[in-house]
Formats: C-alpha cells, structure tokens, sequence
C-alpha cells in the first residue's frame, strides 16, 4: 500500500543578487486539475477537469508531444512535426508560439525559476528556451525529461536503456528499460514509464538518486504520459489502449477516461 505524501515546503535563506533563486530552490509544485493533455495524430491539446469533461484548446497541429506546465498556469506544448514550442497562457485556447527552427522538439519541462527546456529529438540535446543554451547532448534520443527536487534535471534516454539524475547520463544513474517519460509527485519522487507496447510498466525511484525502484504499475499497453495528483494518484497515458488509467494513491487500477487517440503527455496545473 501506498500512503498519501505530506506537501513539504522547504525554505532556505540567503543574501544578494542570488537570494531569490536560492529561495527557491527545493520548493516543489503542489499538482492538481485540469490535467492537459496532448494527442499526437489528431494534433489535438486538451484541458482535462476532475469531472472529466473537456476543453480543446488546439487541434490541427503537427503532431504535439510534450507538455509542461509553470506556477502561473501556462501551458507549454512541444509540437515535433513544427519544430515549434507553444504557449498558452493560464491553459487559454490563444497561444503563442515561443520558440521555432527547433530540431524535432519532443520533451518539454519547466524549472523551478520558470525557465522552459526542450529536448530535440533531432540534435538529440536539451536546450533552455530563453538562450539556447545547450545544458546536455546525447548519443541517442532523451526520451524522459523533467526536473525533480532542487531542480535536479532527470534524463532518460530510450535507445541506451539509462536514466540519470544529473545532465551527464554517466553519473549517478540507473538502468531501466526503454524509459519513455518521467516526472514527479509532491515530494519530488520520480515516476517513469517502461515503454514497453505489451507489458509496459511505470517505476518510481526515490528523489535525489537512482535507488530501488518501485513498480507501481504494470501490464500497462504501450504507457507514454505521466502525471501525479496532489495526493499520490497516477495517471498514465496508455497509448496501446487508447486512453488514459488511474492508479490510486492505495494501489487500485482502473480505466479512467477512454476514446484518448493517439495519446502523447500529460500535466497537472502547478500551484
């Protein structure tokens, strides 16, 4: 059985030009609905309530991917057959594009100072938005992408079988099968899908370091996106299944919501 995580807000103190970040630095996002959602083929973005109903906010794009969220409830979307990454404001329906020219952009995740990083599936790295700044390149595809407590990047990569909590996928990582997604609860644990299409399975691992991971889902037809609740329930895009299942914060699975095309990423609202 799973218990429901305490929210824990750390504060730490200091002077100068660096005192807001370090401020910062630790306090993770409470999640909670709407969830997003995006679908791939259909070119479809969707604001997903608790009740479960719907608000498309895009269709027709190429292929969106990745999607991240910020504190202000902007939306960020990946859309990898553009090579664009869109925002839509406080989860509106009018976005903007914020950056372009991008090499097949798939992953998309938020720091904790509200800076946007991208994974390019075409130069296979992962860039800040802002800058260009290019903060890890791999030799393969980074698959999994987020940022964990004190703003701790973890990077999967499919082809190599490897997932690590640092830029450099040498160090302080683990071995996990054909990782796919990744992200975090409320105290900043680490989920990631197995992307297996037959018997696809969804890990958790601790914070700061690789560990013994827990399988806390399993059977799963292909799972891409991830996304944890406020109190611990699991939603994992089931691509193989065309939707999306709920594993409660004490271990029952069900089908949540069906009729998902195509199914890419999920994300919670940050509060």
């Amino acid at each position: 059985m799973r218990f429901i995580p305490l929210l824990i807000v750390m504060l730490s103190f200091a002077c100068g030009r660096e005192a807001s970040r370090t401020l910062r630095q630790g306090q993770l996002p409470i999640f909670d609905f709407p969830l997003y959602l995006t679908e791939g083929v259909p070119g479809r973005v969707w604001r997903i309530e608790k009740d479960k109903s719907k608000t498309m906010l895009a269709e027709g794009l190429l292929d969106p991917r990745g999607i991240a969220t910020d504190k202000l409830q902007n939306v960020y979307v990946a859309e990898y057959g553009a090579g664009r990454v869109l925002k839509f404001p406080a989860g509106s329906a009018n976005y903007e594009v914020v950056a372009d020219n991008l090499l097949s952009p798939s992953v998309v995740s938020v720091d904790s100072f509200g800076d946007v990083y991208v994974a390019q599936d075409g130069a296979t790295n992962v860039i800040r938005l802002s800058d260009k700044k290019v903060f890890g390149t791999y030799s393969s595809v980074p698959s999994a992408f987020t940022f964990g407590v004190d703003d701790i990047p973890i990077i999967g990569l499919f082809n190599e079988n490897r997932l690590s909590w640092s830029w450099d996928i040498n160090i302080n990582s683990t071995t996990i099968d054909r990782p796919n997604n990744a992200a975090i609860d409320g105290t900043g644990r680490v989920y990631v899908a197995e992307a297996d299409p037959l018997a696809g399975r969804v890990h958790r691992f601790h914070q700061r370091e690789p560990g013994t991971s827990v399988v806390v889902a399993e059977g799963l037809l292909g799972p891409t996106g991830l996304a944890v609740d406020l109190v611990g329930n699991l939603f994992i895009v089931e691509q193989g299944a065309s939707r999306i299942v709920l594993v409660t914060f004490d271990d029952k699975k069900f089908a949540w919501m069906t009729d998902v095309t195509d199914g890419q990423y999920l994300a919670f609202s940050q509060y």
